[in-house]
């Protein structure tokens, strides 16, 4: 198990440094393509895009349940915080003592504040074991990438997708058009958040 873990842990870390290289990110959507292609005979692209989001939000809260320790994150936060305040109160009425004495406490804290960072980095490789693959994919066909002569950086393709949605107070606008981000991520990332808060309170039940 504790290989097939780190098997996974590498392969999210290897999609991370990936996704930075136009030549691997086409031919991960071209591998995953015969898989979700499919999904576009639904018509509707924000449909499709929903149903990946719903996936991805599924498959991060389950992630979730089996490598965060929800009661050790609590408590470790807890300590944190309350440290920080002490600290910061002490620093304000330059009490030597008790800055001496919470300095004791600081390479507990440092530690315990490395175990939180290694269990949210360790969960985040995994997660984007899946949700890469469908970022990219998602990008290719949007952009219909394979008929671009050059292959644009991953959020900045300047080109307008043939894919039309209609959205409240503008009415149709392309997938590709851009508020901050471009509306297919945008709607993305909502349907994930929105999802998974549902998911995670299920699953924690």
């Amino acid at each position: 198990m504790k290989l097939l873990k780190n098997i996974v842990m590498l392969v999210g870390i290897a999609f991370m440094v990936g996704i930075f290289f136009p030549s691997f990110r086409v031919g991960l959507a071209q591998l995953v393509d015969p898989v979700l292609h499919p999904l576009l005979s639904l018509g509707k692209i924000h449909i499709v895009i929903f149903i990946l989001a719903t996936f991805t939000a599924l498959y991060s809260s389950i992630i979730q349940r089996f490598t965060v320790d929800h009661n050790f994150m609590i408590e470790a936060q807890k300590r944190i915080s309350e440290f920080q305040k002490k600290y910061l109160k002490a620093v304000r009425e330059n009490n030597q003592f008790l800055l001496k004495q919470l300095e004791k406490e600081k390479d507990e804290i440092n530690r315990i504040q490395a175990e939180l960072m290694n269990m949210n980095f360790r969960t985040m490789f995994y997660t984007v074991v899946v949700t890469i693959p469908i970022w990219v994919w998602l990008w290719y066909v949007i952009y219909n990438v394979q008929n671009l002569p050059t292959v644009y950086p991953m959020w900045k393709v300047n080109v307008t997708s043939h894919f039309v949605v209609t959205v409240p107070f503008a009415g149709n606008i392309h997938v590709s058009d851009s508020f901050i981000i471009p509306w297919w991520l945008f709607w993305y990332i909502i349907c994930s958040i929105a999802v998974g808060q549902i998911f995670r309170r299920i699953i924690q039940e």
